[in-house]
């Protein structure tokens, strides 16, 4: 018997249990918000662990990743919870193995109700005032965005694409048109002839292949990796750029992650866009009802750089924080030689080992894509030196980034469940002042397998003593990532040091714990909770369009004070009294 046939038996048999049942449009939450359980037995029912339950979750990790997503959602979901079931299936799964290993009481998921939690209090389809001004006045966003399936069966992936973008001369990297309108302003390199600038905008706007000289940019150029079977390439900004648009094309969805890494109370957000397009500068401001001159700062700084400006625009699906971006916060350094690239001993290129890199990192970027195209992007953070392990086997490397209890929603565990594929983003503005993007095959390990299998990893990062100097909770579980291929950005990245006020890793729970996290920092509660009936309704329309420009007017009334009070923040930060950053290591420690 198929496990797919497995599946409808048991719900079949089992077809009282509300949890195994499909999710019909009618029975989804009312737009007034998420629905509550009526009583103590309806809460039981949709957190309780069975033997049954488990077994057809189970069930569910035999079949191709690809189909699991589907699975998921049509068998199980849980009742009156938003977000993808696949974060459903694989919450209920850790649930029961931390049932197994005694360490959660009696057998109530625990960790689902804590992620119901998480999405009545944090997680939105749209962006309030102060959510708006935190992303307009954003110094970075990285970009994630997910490819075409490939293969098939258990070899079918797509693969993931990140680019981080930063605060130029034209103005911030996010420009909010709307509650529910998001635009990233993007500068693409001008081509040659009229033929490819024809052939350009005809990719752009989702026909056609991509021009040659957009390919070239994209491939880079080959480099000599001392690491095993590890294709490695010198790409500039502008082909990262280019692999993630064309990502997007394919898609329609876009993942931003807003940070503000010179801000010591930032907490990060994300917001994950649907109905995705690149648009000319002229058809956004017509779509949107722009007044005259609300782009001029971008189109003069493209017409300054001979570049091609266009707008990635996209309606938001997802708006949530990601609590761990405040665990340091950097100061930028004026020096003379900030175009320079980073000398001996902290430069780092492929011909030298990727310990070399990682070692002096407290921060990497983690891309993940979910078999139907949900893309999502989060910081892994941890002190120096521990916030990402490398490994080989089998003539191949690795490398083990541990994940230590948080607010109980794994979306990266998630999507690696459904699509065995990421990247990891190594964007080091303090040490290599070098960025490195690893993409391969990717998935999760428990706990149990990276003590047995890695018994010297695991141990390091036990050694890390918390707040009151006991050993910190161990990893619940460990994310795998294979480096199969390696992109170093040609540019180096302006020079930043850490405020020795804010040591690494002094919030994660796997860290220090001397910084509380600040759950309602962007004010969630004057937003609605997420809808996910109404969420259908919208991506089934695509994306919303307001040439009158209503929309647009109203939010530039309800976000100024945000927006004034933001700015005025972020200039106490940044001329807050003397700052004596401490060197970095000239030799990263083991």
């Amino acid at each position: 018997m198929k496990p797919i046939q497995v599946i409808d038996k048991a719900r079949s048999r089992y077809k009282t249990d509300a949890r195994l049942a499909p999710l019909p449009v009618s029975s989804l939450p009312a737009a007034s918000g998420v629905a509550k359980p009526s009583g103590p037995k309806d809460s039981d029912a949709r957190y309780r662990l069975t033997r049954v339950r488990t077994a057809i979750h189970i069930i569910t990790e035999r079949l191709p990743p690809a189909w699991r997503e589907w699975a998921a959602e049509f068998y199980l979901r849980r009742r009156d919870a938003p977000g993808p079931a696949a974060e459903h299936v694989f919450q209920y799964l850790l649930g029961a193995a931390k049932w197994r290993r005694k360490s959660a009481p009696q057998n109530e998921g625990s960790i689902a109700k804590g992620a119901d939690r998480f999405y009545e209090r944090q997680y939105r389809q749209y962006l309030n005032p102060t959510m708006g001004a935190f992303a307009m006045t954003a110094t970075r966003v990285l970009l994630a965005a997910g490819g075409a399936p490939q293969g098939l069966l258990w070899r079918r992936r797509r693969k993931t694409g990140a680019a981080m973008l930063e605060e130029t001369e034209a103005g911030a990297p996010i420009l909010v048109i709307s509650r529910e309108i998001v635009a990233v302003p993007i500068a693409l390199p001008c081509l040659e002839t009229h033929d490819e600038c024809a052939a350009a905008m005809r990719w752009l706007r989702g026909y056609g292949a991509t021009p040659r000289r957009y390919r070239e940019l994209i491939d880079g150029q080959a480099l000599n990796c001392v690491e095993p079977n590890v294709r490695a390439c010198e790409q500039t900004r502008d082909g990262a750029l280019l692999m993630v648009l064309g990502n997007v094309l394919k898609r329609k969805k876009l993942a931003l992650l807003a940070l503000h890494p010179c801000d010591p109370d930032a907490m990060g957000l994300h917001i994950t866009l649907f109905g995705t397009q690149i648009l000319e500068p002229k058809r956004l401001a017509r779509e949107y009802g722009l007044p005259a001159g609300a782009l001029a700062t971008y189109e003069a700084a493209a017409l300054r750089q001979g570049s091609l400006l266009m707008f990635c625009v996209g309606a938001t699906e997802e708006v949530f924080t990601q609590c761990s971006q405040n665990l340091f916060f950097k100061h930028p350094l004026a020096d003379d030689d900030s175009r320079k690239k980073a000398i001996a001993p902290q430069a780092w290129s492929p011909s030298l080992p990727l310990e070399r890199l990682l070692e002096a990192q407290f921060e990497t970027f983690q891309i993940t894509v979910s078999a139907s195209g949900l893309p999502g992007a989060s910081p892994r953070n941890g002190d120096r030196g521990e916030a990402a392990f490398v490994t080989r086997r089998s003539g191949k490397t690795f490398i083990l980034i541990p994940y230590y209890p948080g607010n109980f929603v794994h979306g990266h565990a998630a999507k690696l469940w459904s699509n065995q594929y990421g990247s990891l983003m190594i964007y080091d503005d303090h040490t290599a002042r070098t960025a490195v993007t690893i993409n391969g095959p990717s998935r999760v390990l428990w706990r149990e397998t990276v003590e047995r299998d890695f018994p010297d990893i695991a141990s390091r990062s036990a050694a890390t003593p918390g707040r009151s100097g006991d050993p910190t909770p161990s990893p619940e579980y460990w994310y795998l990532q294979e480096a199969a291929e390696l992109a170093q950005q040609t540019e180096p990245l302006a020079a930043h040091a850490l405020d020795p006020q804010r040591p690494t890793c002094s919030i994660s729970a796997g860290g220090h714990a001397k910084h509380d996290k600040k759950p309602t920092y962007f004010a969630t509660i004057s937003e609605k909770p997420y809808d996910v009936a109404r969420q259908h309704e919208r991506e089934a329309a695509g994306r919303p369009r307001d040439p009158a420009g209503f929309e647009h007017r109203q939010w530039a009334h309800a976000v100024q004070s945000c927006l004034e009070q933001r700015r005025a923040h972020l200039n106490a930060c940044l001329g807050a009294g003397a700052f004596n950053p401490a060197p970095p290591p000239a030799h990263p420690a083991r």
